[in-house]
């Protein structure tokens, strides 16, 4: 028998990566086949060529499945980049039932409510969050349904993108042949790959950072309380090491992976890098000179968005780290030591196979369609936020809803 397989598809400004992986029991995957290729046509998060971008996806597509030995028809995608925006807005209906009893109807109603925020025209809502409900003056309410009361608020949060960004990233996933099952926040598909359900219930704090974004994701009781995204990743210093120098950039970037400590070093501490034939040492205390100040800014950006993010205060397991900053040296102890609370650094949880860092987006895009996907019914909206996708949103709303 044929295994089920299911495709994620990490499209990043370094590198696109495709997993083809099998669901196994308990929500964990196999690992079947998977790929990395360089990516062309990206600019700070956001793709600036088409053609360009699909080429490099169908080379990762086309390398997993050899890897993975089957074809890819259909895939789950992320969105990023420094362009992401979140809204916080309130709801609120008056229950007009019999009895004044909430059911499913009225919870959606409070919710499109919510959604009427006056959202820019060229913004696209991803993901939206359910904070709580209010019932009557009283907070704290997770799900209203079955219970009594007259007015009823919720408390929403709402993940957009730009719409021509996700058009282009659909543009770019059909030119390469392939269909878009759903497109996901980088953030949140890394949380699925990495944390255990009993850190989502207790209350976590998880922090990814990619190339172009940092990704702050609050959870407690098992579900998202809040999204915060800070423009600006380890692309931004990467690209300082480039620069000061002058290096190529790939070079900057592996050398902030295996080589960069923020610790103190002896300036006779020297990298030695081949470049063009010949051999070049850089002094590993001078480059992380220049790049400390950058690490600081961002781990003071951290702590002031988490200053105003619901339940962070309560993250009873602390902060899990991913991405390239966690693997840089010293970073999780100064972020302990800025946040007071136990940070560490986030493993992919729940996979067989090869296991890589670079794997982190693409597998978590697979075990959230694993576990979202059978709730969802995705229909495209292809007009985005305008007056006729804020129609077809609301007809696509109450079908799932009611069938």
């Amino acid at each position: 028998m044929k295994k089920k397989t299911l495709t994620g598809l990490d499209i990043s400004e370094n590198f696109i990566t495709c997993s083809i992986c099998s669901p196994e029991e308990k929500g964990g995957v196999a690992i079947l086949g998977t790929a990395s290729v360089p990516s062309r046509g990206m600019d700070n998060g956001a793709i600036s060529d088409i053609s360009e971008v699909a080429l490099s996806i169908a080379a990762a597509i086309e390398k997993a499945e050899e890897a993975a030995k089957t074809k890819v028809v259909s895939l789950v995608t992320n969105c990023d980049g420094a362009s992401l925006r979140v809204y916080n807005t309130k709801g609120s209906i008056t229950v007009a039932e019999k009895e004044n009893e909430i059911g499913k109807h009225e919870a959606e109603r409070v919710r499109e409510a919510a959604r009427t925020i006056a959202l820019p025209f060229d913004r696209e809502i991803v993901h939206s969050i359910t904070r709580g409900f209010i019932l009557d003056g009283q907070d704290g309410i997770r799900d209203p349904v079955g219970m009594f009361g007259t007015r009823l608020e919720v408390d929403m949060e709402f993940v957009t993108a730009l719409v021509t960004n996700l058009h282009n990233v659909r543009r770019s996933i059909n030119t390469a042949g392939f269909e878009i099952k759903d497109i996901v926040l980088s953030g949140i598909a890394a949380g699925h790959a990495i944390l255990e359900e009993m850190e989502k219930e207790l209350g976590v704090i998880f922090i990814y950072g990619s190339y172009s974004a940092t990704h702050i994701v609050v959870y407690n009781g098992g579900e998202i309380k809040s999204i915060k995204i800070i423009p600006g990743g380890v692309g931004g210093i990467i690209g300082l090491i480039a620069d000061n120098f002058k290096i190529p950039r790939d070079y900057a970037e592996e050398l902030l992976k295996r080589e960069i400590t923020l610790d103190k070093a002896s300036e006779d501490d020297k990298i030695v890098l081949r470049l063009g034939g010949s051999n070049r040492s850089l002094s590993r205390e001078a480059v992380a000179k220049a790049i400390r100040p950058r690490v600081s800014e961002l781990i003071k950006q951290i702590g002031d968005a988490l200053k105003n993010m619901l339940s962070a205060k309560e993250a009873a397991m602390g902060c899990v780290v991913a991405g390239d900053l966690a693997a840089l040296g010293g970073f999780l102890e100064m972020l302990e030591l800025s946040l007071s609370m136990p940070v560490k650094m986030g493993l992919i949880k729940g996979a067989s196979g090869q296991d890589m860092a670079r794997q982190v987006v693409s597998i978590g895009l697979v075990k959230y369609w694993a576990r979202e996907g059978a709730k969802k019914k995705i229909r495209v909206n292809i007009f985005g936020n305008t007056p006729v996708g804020k129609l077809v949103q609301r007809v696509n709303d109450i079908f799932s809803d009611y069938f």
